[in-house]
């Protein structure tokens, strides 16, 4: 069969051709002597030792000046039949132009590495004593989808210093790790163990015995802004599991920061979702509706779970959040997290953890729309979702209309950024899940691993449209992680309506800009956003919306309770059209530039 040609090789990266890079050029999963490059290939030629390349390259990939990077193109699949090894340091990435708006945000173009057969996809091991480093970057690996893919590693299996960062690995099958394997301990001190780097990375629908997502020998993992969705520990033990304590514990000072995972959810696995060693340190973690949370496992006291939400977690009803392996041995420190009973301690009075008796978890499914502040008004979360153009869903908190200020949720504003004497003191993440920053010179921050904030405006809002049609644009994700407030409650919150008629949803108020009023606009409580013109004019109508959020609502004064949105609605005939559906105020700012800007103005919002 003949080899798919490709077009990477002629591709730009932000304007500027990357010669030395490995092009693969063919999706095939082959090695042949001829002009095109596979994937496998492509590893195996740096795989040969550095001196021991040839300059003209092997079976069509590298060649003279060949650096040992490896580009995939953007959204293509690459199908394999047997796993790769890989031996030599090197990186994998996907290649697509990040100047352009529809590919700038990261993980939307990421190339698709799939195991055809029955085996992982990558076994990285040098069999050497000196580790090599390896990166994949922006790439979404797909696991065989059979019973067993391998017994250790049901998409990779590492012993070398390795990084994913931006990836995605789902259906991985194996023994021990799901979807990695990780061999982080070593008998032998003269061999360095492996160890993995995890980043912006989604592990779905992985199973294993132990280790339904990662399984590691011992310590040897940072993991950062991750989610661990729908994994299956078939035995019962954690998803994230590690089977050793760190070697030596003596070079320990807590909290140590050598293993951690932080700022990443944990939502419907079966099975615990993390088990705490010594050397483990786990923060800003969403711990929700898995068949366990946290297994402890720390007799020496080196271990630690803090800032973090560990709460609706068991099966049959029965609570299952905490569970302490040998009780009277485990030394865990649980320091200021939102945990249940009876099965999480409450700990010492300066731990200040907080516990809730059985509370409303979610407001509506499990994954989705969120109901609003009317149609669930006691829920502490909403559904997990994936806000358009991200990467990673997330559970969003909600601020209720029944807290009486800022302080009164359980999550909202319960971590701090100053230890104040206490020993045993973990600072919040400096940035969330999402990347939104928790500011340095704000007191207090967010429990788990979603910081909420309020952005001080809105993007501008647009649309071109025909005579006869109307705009529907939708304003919820704007909104920062807070709610509309309910048009019965805008009295109480802000008075009378200045125009005289009822209160909208939102408290909704309109200033025109550069025009009069040429039709109306209606905004309802899911953020649904109407505007119906006033006739067939030609032109345009530019116009202020100022609206109240369950969270500005406590800002004083009154003004300072809106927020705002430039909008401005273009109508013209047929054949003079020029398509904006939603303008940024920052021109070549995309999106998700825009959702990072909005993060660092809202950590200013409604925290006093």
């Amino acid at each position: 069969m003949l080899k798919r040609s490709i077009g990477i090789g002629v591709l730009c990266f932000a304007g500027h051709a990357y010669s030395a890079e490995i092009a693969v050029t063919t999706t095939e999963d082959a090695v042949k002597d001829d002009k095109e490059c596979s994937l496998r290939e492509a590893v195996e030629y740096l795989n040969l030792a550095a001196a021991g390349r040839p300059e003209a390259g092997y079976m069509g990939c590298g060649g003279k000046g060949a650096s040992a990077v490896i580009v995939l193109e953007k959204n293509k699949v690459y199908r394999l039949d047997k796993k790769i090894s890989i031996k030599a340091a090197m990186d994998i990435r996907t290649l697509y132009d990040s100047s352009v708006m529809g590919q700038a945000v990261a993980g939307m173009n990421n190339a698709v590495i799939e195991m055809a057969g029955q085996d992982q996809i990558f076994h990285i091991d040098n069999n050497d004593k000196a580790p090599v480093k390896v990166g994949m970057k922006e790439i979404t690996f797909q696991g065989c989808k059979k019973s067993i893919c391998a017994v250790q590693g049901g998409i990779i299996y590492n012993n070398e210093t390795l990084t994913l960062e931006t990836v995605k690995l789902l259906n991985g099958f194996a023994n021990l790790g799901g979807a990695i394997y990780n061999a982080g301990f070593s008998a032998d001190p003269a061999v360095t163990a492996g160890s993995v780097t995890l980043q912006n990375a989604l592990l779905e629908n992985n199973t294993a015995q132990d280790g339904g997502a990662i399984y590691s020998q011992a310590p040897s993992f940072k993991i950062y802004h991750s989610v661990f969705l729908r994994n299956t520990s078939s035995s019962g033990q954690a998803v994230v599991y590690t089977l050793n304590s760190t070697a030596d514990i003596s070079k320990l000072v807590f909290p140590s920061r050598m293993n951690i995972l932080v700022n990443s959810t944990f939502f419907k696995n079966n099975g615990y979702a993390v088990n705490v060693k010594d050397g483990i340190g786990l923060n800003n973690l969403t711990i929700i509706k898995n068949a366990g949370g946290v297994m402890f496992d720390a007799p020496a006291g080196q271990g630690y779970i803090a800032n973090s939400v560990v709460i609706g977690n068991g099966t049959a009803g029965e609570a299952r959040d905490c569970e302490a392996a040998g009780a009277s041995a485990d030394k865990s420190i649980l320091f200021n997290n939102l945990v249940s009973q009876p099965d999480c301690p409450v700990g010492a009075s300066a731990n200040r953890n907080t516990v809730l008796q059985a509370p409303e978890w979610i407001a509506g499914g499990d994954e989705g729309a969120c109901s609003n502040l009317v149609q669930d008004g006691s829920a502490l979360f909403c559904p997990y979702a994936v806000p358009a153009n991200a990467f990673l869903g997330y559970l969003r908190p909600r601020m209720l209309l029944s807290y009486a200020n800022v302080f009164s949720s359980p999550i909202l504003n319960k971590g701090q950024t100053l230890a104040s004497g206490n020993a045993n003191f973990v600072y919040c993440e400096t940035a969330d899940q999402r990347g939104t920053a928790r500011l340095a010179d704000n007191l207090w921050c967010d429990r788990g691993a979603v910081e909420i904030a309020v952005p001080a405006s809105i993007s501008k809002l647009g649309k071109d449209i025909k005579p006869g049609e109307i705009v529907q644009l939708n304003i919820l994700e704007s909104l920062g992680g807070s709610d509309l407030i309910p048009k019965e409650q805008c009295n109480a919150v802000a008075g009378p309506n200045p125009a005289g008629t009822p209160w909208q949803d939102g408290c909704l108020k309109i200033k025109q800009k550069e025009t009069a009023s040429k039709g109306r606009t209606e905004l309802n409580l899911d953020g649904g956003l109407t505007y119906t013109p006033n006739g067939s004019w030609h032109g345009t109508d530019d116009f202020e919306i100022q609206i109240i959020t369950s969270s500005t609502r406590f800002n004083d004064p009154v003004e300072a309770k809106f927020i705002s949105a430039r909008v401005t609605v273009k109508q013209e005939p047929d054949n003079v059209m020029e398509s904006k559906t939603v303008e940024t105020s920052g021109g070549a700012l995309g999106a998700y530039s825009l959702a990072g800007l909005f993060g660092l103005l809202g950590m200013r919002r409604f925290k006093k």
